[in-house]
């Protein structure tokens, strides 16, 4: 038992050395480095109370469907429509949508928090999903950091990006988190209480 103790306070020891000197190597030695670190955090069992959560500014991003041109897209699946997920990248963090099957209009009504920088604008990617040869992109669009501010900031409606001449555009929205979404017991139990769950919990 201490034996196993030991080393699972050494590969703690390791993920931390490795996350520390990372920034000092170049881009590849730190796409090495930092998946090595993912695999070692696998094993982690301090991760749960040593990766802090993310106490900073924080969005809402919200995309609401793409429309493709069907021409200039028939070649993605030659038996059906494309399969079509689009991905947000913001400041070295990423989210994705659920996969609409068999459309080139897909319609998602997908939105998640995302920790924001002002200073740093918003790369959308949308993805034709193949399950045999990998994912292919379809076609990339792009909110300035100036833009992204101005949208939260004066609560602007959504905004049509084109994601390649000919290709299609996808329909995002970006906007500050509301106080229901943001940290706090107090409220968390209010959304419950709105929703009837914690009297239907107890009974009542």
């Amino acid at each position: 038992m201490y034996k196993q103790l030991s080393s699972y306070l050494c590969l703690a020891a390791i993920v931390s050395t490795v996350t520390a000197f990372a920034p000092l190597h170049s881009q590849a030695s730190s796409t090495a480095l930092f998946g090595f670190t993912d695999t070692v955090k696998q094993w982690n069992f301090l991760a749960p109370w040593t990766d802090r959560p993310y106490k900073g500014p924080e969005c809402v991003v919200e995309i609401i469907g793409a429309d493709l041109n069907e021409k200039s897209n028939s070649n993605f699946d030659r038996f059906s429509k494309p399969d079509i997920s689009v991905e947000v990248s913001h400041n070295k963090r990423t989210r994705k949508t659920q996969t609409e099957g068999n459309s080139f209009t897909p319609r998602y009504l997908w939105s998640a928090k995302m920790p924001y920088r002002s200073n740093r604008g918003f790369a959308f990617t949308v993805y034709e999903n193949n399950v045999v040869k990998g994912d292919d992109i379809m076609g990339r669009a792009y909110i300035s950091a100036e833009d992204a501010k101005e949208m939260i900031d004066e609560k602007l409606p959504a905004k049509l990006l084109s994601i390649g001449e000919g290709i299609g555009v996808v329909k995002v929205q970006i906007y500050a988190t509301p106080q229901y979404l943001k940290e706090g017991d107090s409220d968390k139990i209010q959304l419950l209480e709105e929703t009837g769950y914690i009297n239907a919990s107890k009974g009542e």
